[in-house]
């Protein structure tokens, strides 16, 4: 089932390791959200493959000063893809254990033309994505700068807002918290 979620975004996925001392450090892999609550990793790394690893999703605009959320989702499952006798896995799916706010990056893929252009390109699965245009261009392109940028709107975007409200009087005070909170609205006999 494809989700429709309400962010269309320019957005990156990077498969993060939970223990790095920071997001440029922590990323192992780039990913595709292609669901609601799933990604795909082309060609992992070894290190998304190690069962000690503690793993998550990091998802964010493409554009730090978007102002979007940045999401931060553990995986519940994780599983690699691979050919019969191959050393390594062609991709590894994360499912996630909530759903992303943000919708899915992949385009329509006819699966043949997909198995085709993986030949072709010697079991490249990144190689594969973008000839065939599933993916947007670039998507793959997470630099430490883009990062270590993230990181820090991360950190605005974990302090909570403040604001002030200031009345003349017990009766505008409590009317003016009251509008937030049903407790206030008589529910009539019990």
């Amino acid at each position: 089932m494809c989700m429709g979620t309400t962010v269309h975004a320019d957005i990156r996925v990077s498969i993060q390791d939970r223990n790095a001392p920071d997001r440029a450090a922590g990323h192992l892999a780039a990913a595709v959200l292609v669901d609601g609550d799933a990604v795909l990793v082309p060609n992992p790394g070894p290190e998304l493959l190690d069962p000690s690893a503690e793993l998550e999703v990091l998802i964010f605009s493409a554009d730090p000063k978007a102002h979007l959320p940045i999401e931060v989702i553990p995986v519940w499952k994780w599983s690699p893809f691979h050919l019969t006798g191959a050393q390594a896995p062609l991709a590894v799916i994360g499912r996630l254990r909530h759903h992303s706010g943000y919708s899915a990056q992949i385009g329509a893929v006819d699966p043949r033309e997909l198995a085709a252009a993986t030949a072709e390109h010697g079991g490249d699965l990144w190689a594969s994505l973008n000839g065939l245009a599933a993916v947007p261009a670039g998507i793959a392109d997470i630099s430490g700068e883009l990062l270590t940028e993230i990181s820090r709107v991360e950190r605005e975007q974990r302090r909570p807002r403040r604001s002030e409200h200031e009345f003349d009087s017990y009766e505008q005070l409590v009317a003016g918290f009251c509008i937030f909170f049903c407790f206030c609205n008589p529910h009539g006999p019990k």
